[in-house]
């Protein structure tokens, strides 16, 4: 009697064992592309830079102090993004002149999603700007910003966009609280 149990378990298992499988759930979870991986984070990214620095013996600014806030706006399926930017600058001139300015622009960058090394990474090509700059005192002779255009690469990276290229890009794009 115990052997007739013991087959028919083995007959059961051998039927549930062969009986056909759901393909839905053993297929490989579908892998996101790269701009999905981008957005899944978010949709808004921005960036802020500092730059400290001295002019050379013969520019009228000595000293400088630069803050940039790049706000990047990402919109899926969209080859176009928004690019903002707002500016505040710190001047001290060699004559003891202190300027604060202000310049903004918004741009129309193209943006382009793919990989490197397997990870997600985003193009984004920008024409360049021109922004007038509002300076108190408002003498201040460098009446424009002048921002040159070009092709930035970045590396999705732990919820960042870090730039890797070219190799003189320092920006880390942080979604945007």
């Amino acid at each position: 009697m115990r052997r007739r149990s013991e087959l028919g378990i083995l007959l059961v298992l051998a039927l549930v064992g062969c009986r056909p499988r759901d393909r839905d759930a053993e297929a490989p979870p579908a892998r996101l592309s790269a701009e999905q991986e981008v957005l899944a984070v978010a949709p808004v990214w921005q960036a802020l830079e500092e730059e400290h620095g001295a002019r050379g013996p013969n520019q009228k600014i000595s000293v400088f102090d630069l803050k940039q806030r790049t706000t990047l706006t990402l919109r899926e399926g969209q080859r176009t993004a928004e690019e903002k930017i707002e500016v505040k600058e710190r001047f001290e001139m060699k004559n003891g002149a202190v300027y604060e300015c202000r310049a903004r622009g918004l741009a129309k960058v193209q943006v382009r999603f793919g990989r490197k090394a397997g990870e997600a990474a985003l193009e984004v090509q920008r024409p360049s700007m021109l922004l007038p700059r509002t300076c108190a005192p408002s003498d201040f002779p460098e009446r424009e910003l002048q921002l040159s255009g070009g092709t930035s690469r970045f590396l999705l990276q732990d919820e960042r966009l870090v730039g890797f290229a070219p190799p003189s890009e320092r920006r880390v794009f942080l979604p945007q609280q």
